[in-house]
């Protein structure tokens, strides 16, 4: 297991989790999500492949219209 932070709040996850895994685990399909680990942008593409370490900085973001 490993811990992280996801938008200000301690997260537990399996170790070997993706942002992928994470996005499932909190019930969200990404589509309208910025993901951003550790001050970095994590495109829609590289998701599946990004692996989350102990310790990393998420921030899930949701898109907002307006006028």
């Amino acid at each position: 297991m490993i811990t992280i932070e996801l938008n200000g709040q301690q997260q537990t996850l399996p170790a070997d989790s993706t942002v992928s895994d994470l996005l499932s685990i909190v019930g969200s399909d990404g589509k309208s999500l910025a993901v951003v680990v550790n001050e970095q942008i994590i495109r829609p593409e590289k998701r599946s492949a990004h692996k989350l370490q102990e310790g990393d900085r998420v921030e899930l973001l949701m898109f907002a219209g307006g006028g």
